[in-house]
């Protein structure tokens, strides 16, 4: 913990960054980030983000570990023989990349080095999301006894916590640049 802080503290430091307006803004990024998010419900884009990015390639993930059973894309459903997965307006996973963007841009650092770890932060979460949505299928496959609890609390706890950590990992990889660059 002492480490994390001495980074935060360096940061500070170096960038004259305050820690009340980086908080304020990575706040302000997410709410304008999700509340326009939000503002797409009914709309192509609600149906291009759900059907397309999250439903199409989970099923594709699915089928790569299911063997013979057929598993479909069907809008914003996965489906199976007796499995029926619907993913949702907030299902998608978008809350924790635009919690891992927002802090990325909140917090001083390059512009390339932003958009290097708004990539990285975005596939991973992403990726989490995917392994999430997978996870639920299989559950309602195994022991549907287990759906809400992963569904309403594993899942998005790990998520987030993952999230955090690579957010903790990019602010030691942006100080361990500086820092063989004799910035101080």
């Amino acid at each position: 913990m002492d480490k994390w802080l001495k980074l935060g503290n360096t940061y500070y430091r170096r960038y004259h960054a305050r820690p009340v307006v980086i908080t304020l803004m990575f706040l302000v990024l997410f709410f304008l980030m999700q509340t326009g998010f939000q503002n797409t419900r009914d709309t192509a884009v609600e149906r291009f983000a759900i059907d397309t990015v999250t439903v199409q390639p989970a099923a594709w993930l699915i089928r790569q570990f299911s063997g013979p059973a057929p598993v479909i894309a069907q809008g914003h459903r996965i489906v199976s023989p007796g499995i029926r997965l619907s993913v949702l307006n907030g299902c998608e996973g978008f809350e924790g990349i635009f919690l891992i963007i927002a802090a990325i841009l909140a917090f001083p650092a390059r512009l390339n080095k932003k958009l290097l770890g708004i990539i990285a932060g975005t596939g991973l979460m992403y990726g989490l999301n995917q392994l999430r949505i997978a996870l639920l299928f299989y559950t309602l496959h195994y022991d549907r006894s287990w759906f809400n609890p992963i569904h309403g609390y594993i899942g998005p706890t790990l998520i987030i916590i993952i999230g955090g950590l690579f957010f903790f990992y990019y602010l030691s990889r942006l100080n361990r640049i500086d820092e063989q660059r004799g910035v101080v």
